[in-house]
């Protein structure tokens, strides 16, 4: 095509590379069977599918273990890649260390000063609340959660506009719909809710029903689930057949239709 109208050279954006980072002594490999109080290591699975799919090419860097020395080496390692994206160590435990090398490696002469630090950290959504931001030598770096859900769920809001803004993509943000609840939802204020549900079209409208098993570990409902309803944080309970907004998963023709998508 470019051929035919007389196009021999065009601009274009090399698709990123982005660093794939698990934090924790608890995590194993898969293959290796896991002990009592030991868990494998699915977000960096996770992660790495959600960045196909916006275009770029993740970089595994494995596990760091609960350490700075470990971590410190293991996000270096990552400036190799164009940003970087790990899970777990950002909440308030003992060894949550990831904030605090991030701080620490903004003081770090060989990084240089002005374009290393801590940026934010938690963000007031459910789930992901410990969420952290930061830049090493002038490379985004995100701190996802270690739950599963909290990590893929942060994952579509945050990181991934800014994984296509970087292929060079302006429509950058999911556009959400409207759609109406078949099931009530409890709800405290004071966070926006993503909850897991799965959406069905009737006669021209769309309802969402959302989905059991909202919890941050719980793989099953993220795998069936293909939207996100999303209720903001200054309302609570929402009853059946209110309207809400929701937010799709994956590319489905489901929604191709809907104005605004």
């Amino acid at each position: 095509m470019l051929a035919a109208v007389g196009k021999p050279n065009v601009y274009v954006h090399q698709r990123p590379k982005i660093a794939v980072l698990a934090t924790g002594d608890e995590l194993v490999e898969i293959e290796e069977k896991p002990a009592n109080g030991k868990i494998i290591n699915s977000n960096s699975y996770a992660i790495s599918a959600q960045i196909k799919a916006c275009g770029a090419i993740p970089v595994q860097l494995g596990i760091a273990r609960d350490n700075k020395k470990d971590l410190e080496k293991k996000l270096e390692f990552g400036l190799t890649a164009d940003c970087i994206v790990s899970s777990g160590g950002v909440s308030v435990g003992d060894f949550d260390f990831v904030k605090d090398v991030l701080k620490g490696m903004g003081s770090d002469p060989r990084l240089g000063h002005a374009g290393t630090g801590m940026r934010f950290w938690k963000v007031a959504m459910k789930p992901g609340k410990p969420l952290a931001f930061g830049v090493i030598a002038n490379k985004p770096a995100f701190g996802l959660p270690g739950n599963p859900i909290s990590s893929m769920v942060a994952f579509e809001q945050f990181v991934r506009p800014a994984i296509l803004k970087m292929t060079g993509k302006k429509d950058i943000f999911k556009r959400a719909f409207e759609a109406l609840l078949t099931k009530p939802i409890k709800k405290k204020s004071g966070r926006m809710h993503f909850v897991r549900a799965a959406i069905e079209q009737k006669n021209g409208q769309f309802y969402a029903t959302p989905l059991e098993g909202q919890g941050s570990g719980m793989l099953r409902s993220m795998v069936k689930a293909d939207c996100l309803i999303i209720l903001p944080e200054n309302i609570q309970d929402i009853e059946k057949d209110c309207k809400v907004k929701v937010q799709p998963l994956g590319e489905s023709l489901l929604y191709q239709d809907k104005p605004g998508y």
